[in-house]
């Protein structure tokens, strides 16, 4: 009894060695968890300040074309709004109220087409000079909502996350806001 007593106890040693041996110790040092996330970026809305104006291009729908009108408030210390109308002719045939806002975790881009919220936020995860990236890669489409801007054009895009087919862009200029 002795003996099979050794042998279990024997049994189970191995069998903790072998648990620190193939799972928890590379885990600890970090050899096949993956990459580690990145730290958490720190933006100030004043980045998209490039994005403030008023912006007017145009956009095609069901053989129609319309006109784009986008137009973002220049940004507080946490706050900056946006709305996008898309009109054909006289009629707007769709529009959307945008919140951009810093908390706790970041800058999110939270979009209301239709006037009804998203379901995901957009997170900002990379700025520099005239263009900011926001992406929700939880969300069906569009997952990543790209800007890009100069003095007098900005252009926005929306896609799968992915450089692939699934994408629209629009290019828009500076006009007077009325």
């Amino acid at each position: 009894m002795n003996k099979l007593h050794m042998n279990n106890s024997t049994l189970r040693r191995r069998s903790r060695s072998r648990f620190l041996g193939l799972f928890l110790l590379p885990a600890m040092a970090g050899i096949g968890a993956g990459p580690l996330p990145p730290p958490p970026q720190e933006f100030a809305l004043t980045d998209l300040s490039f994005m403030t104006g008023c912006w007017n291009g145009t956009f095609e729908s069901r053989g129609e074309e319309g006109v784009i009108e986008e137009r973002y408030t220049s940004p507080s210390q946490n706050v900056m709004l946006g709305t996008t109308r898309y009109l054909i002719g006289e009629r707007t045939v769709q529009f959307e109220l945008t919140t951009i806002l810093l908390g706790d975790s970041g800058i999110v881009m939270t979009p209301y087409p239709r006037g009804r919220a998203s379901d995901d936020g957009f997170t900002l995860t990379a700025v520099s000079a005239g263009e900011a990236i926001f992406e929700a890669p939880q969300h069906d489409f569009p997952k990543r909502i790209v800007y890009r801007g100069s003095s007098d054009t900005l252009i926005a895009r929306i896609d799968d996350g992915v450089d692939g087919d699934r994408s629209s862009t629009w290019e828009m200029e500076r006009v007077a806001c009325d």
